[in-house]
């Protein structure tokens, strides 16, 4: 789950080539310092690049398939790609040869055999910029109260998880979350409590949201969100819920609460398979529909919809 912001101390790495044999010298020349992945062949590599969050890729010229020049073309013409560093790993040796790859859009040239103490020396640099580069860009989505990510931060990977799922044809959910009677919470303990108060939000939402896929934002004021990729609508009830009750199990006293004597949230939440027809605010408008529902119902409850596979029908769960 990516929650506060930290930075990570191993890369995941793709290779792309058509002999195992590189792959498995791969592995040991780079002594299990970092993830490794791997496809046989272009299209394969491809579906991965655009599936997982990878760090750099290793990518072989002289395929079978598709040439990794045009590959690499690729890589850098898709948006959920295009910012993978890719260092040619391969057999073609001219000098042209590494104009043309560097053109592509490649960041570094090897040429086998390789070498395992610059295959390690390259694949450190590229990898440490590539983490850095993230983390900062991170470090400016950051809420400075919660060290959640910000609204900015949500809307930019609300926007690449869309693209991701419209791919693979997969569900994505995102959720609001109000505080109930906030302002209420801050006229009757002052503005420093409900800072704190916010903080112990983000703590109780936080401890709900475990996988990789997931994020939680502070997208607001007293507002939160969080972002759930290629979970199954059958399943977006249940964890609404468990957010619902995290935060009311923590026991945060609320004199002037109208939910009863404790804080409390009120959660909307909306499901989707995307497709490239649609845009990625009508996923957002929806959990925000089901947000005021869950408000007119009384506070501190969970109202959910699966818009389906184009958004047009909304289904509210049962």
């Amino acid at each position: 789950m990516t929650t506060s912001i930290r930075m990570k101390d191993r890369g995941t790495i793709l290779v792309v080539d058509d002999e195992q044999v590189v792959f498995d010298s791969l592995e040991l020349f780079l002594e299990g310092r970092h993830d490794l992945l791997y496809a046989s062949n272009a299209a394969q590599g491809m579906q991965i690049a655009r599936s997982q969050r990878l760090d750099l890729i290793l990518l072989d010229i002289g395929m079978p398939d598709i040439n990794g020049y045009k590959v690499c073309r690729m890589l850098k013409h898709e948006p959920e790609t295009t910012d993978i560093p890719v260092i040619f790993l391969t057999a073609f040796a001219s000098p042209n040869d590494e104009v043309t790859g560097l053109e592509a859009g490649a960041v570094d040239y090897i040429v086998k055999p390789i070498n395992p103490a610059i295959l390690r020396a390259r694949v450190h640099t590229h990898i440490s910029l590539k983490i850095q580069r993230d983390y900062l860009e991170l470090l400016v989505r950051q809420d400075s109260l919660t060290s959640l990510i910000n609204r900015r931060g949500f809307d930019e990977l609300l926007n690449r998880e869309w693209c991701r799922a419209a791919r693979g044809h997969s569900p994505l959910t995102v959720v609001i979350i109000d505080v109930d009677s906030f302002k209420a919470y801050n006229d009757t303990y002052g503005h420093i409590a409900g800072d704190v108060c916010l903080q112990r939000v983000s703590s109780s939402l936080t401890s709900v949201l475990h996988r990789a896929g997931d994020y939680l934002f502070r997208y607001g004021g007293e507002e939160f969100a969080a972002l759930l990729a290629d979970t199954p609508f059958e399943f977006v009830p249940m964890m609404a819920e468990r957010l619902r009750l995290a935060v009311q199990n923590a026991q945060i006293p609320h004199a002037q609460a109208t939910t009863g004597d404790v804080l409390t949230i009120s959660v909307g939440a909306a499901t989707i398979i995307p497709n490239y027809h649609d845009n990625s605010m009508t996923l957002v408008e929806a959990a925000d529909r089901m947000l005021y529902q869950a408000k007119e119902s009384g506070r501190n409850c969970v109202q959910v919809v699966d818009l389906g596979e184009s958004g047009d029908a909304i289904k509210p769960a049962a």
